[in-house]
């Protein structure tokens, strides 16, 4: 498990300190809340929290998408091989995408990808995160892959940090399948897909970061 660093630094020290923890493989939690600095090797809580995350109700022909949701063209990567023969979902993940939405709430937009077959489940998706700083995106990051004991830092050009963990996607799948997240300044993004391997998150986080702006 990544171990958790609590310092409590001016503004400026705190940018200097998040510098140092993107190049570990262990990320650390910072806290800006005073002026001297604090570390520890144990597991200290900051006060950020982690992504609360959820299973995504699955999508069938006759539905329309849920609040905050549209049908549309996600605008990072294309859905189908038809749209892109070369990048997209359904290679990357996997899995045939019958449905793509937009979720519109988020800025940046999000996407979702739909099965072609039942139950219609959501194959992929990405979601974003703006926080009020680099320290706090880096925190919850640090806080919402920390929870699972297989998570492990990987390597996306042009983010800050970024990590592999297991999330609640697909119901049935009981938390199994894997996801990655990555933060670029004060945004995280996190990609989640259907598969019980680390791969293809790890791929499709790949494609989709630098279609992103921080």
């Amino acid at each position: 498990m990544p171990r958790l660093l609590f310092a409590a630094v001016s503004a400026l020290a705190a940018c200097a300190v998040l510098a140092g923890c993107t190049s570990s493989s262990k990320p650390e939690v910072v806290d800006v809340t005073n002026t001297t600095t604090i570390t520890s090797s144990t597991s200290v809580s900051g006060k950020e929290k982690p992504l609360a995350l959820s299973t995504v109700t699955p999508l069938g022909p006759q539905q329309s998408p849920q609040s905050g949701e549209i049908e549309g063209v996600c605008p990072y990567i294309a859905s189908t091989p038809d749209q892109n023969p070369t990048v997209n979902v359904a290679d990357i993940e996997g899995d045939h995408v019958y449905r793509t939405t937009v979720l519109k709430k988020m800025k940046p937009v999000g996407c979702r990808f739909y099965f072609y077959a039942g139950p219609y489940e959501a194959i992929a998706d990405f979601t974003t995160y703006r926080y009020s700083s680099d320290v706090t995106a880096h925190n919850v990051l640090v806080k919402t892959v920390t929870k699972d004991k297989k998570a492990f830092e990987t390597a996306i050009k042009g983010t800050n940090l970024s990590y592999a963990f297991r999330a609640p996607f697909f119901g049935p799948d009981g938390g199994n399948d894997w996801a990655c997240i990555f933060q670029k300044g004060t945004l995280l993004v996190l990609v989640r897909t259907q598969q019980p391997i680390s791969f293809n998150a790890v791929q499709l986080a790949k494609a989709i970061a630098p279609k992103i702006k921080a």
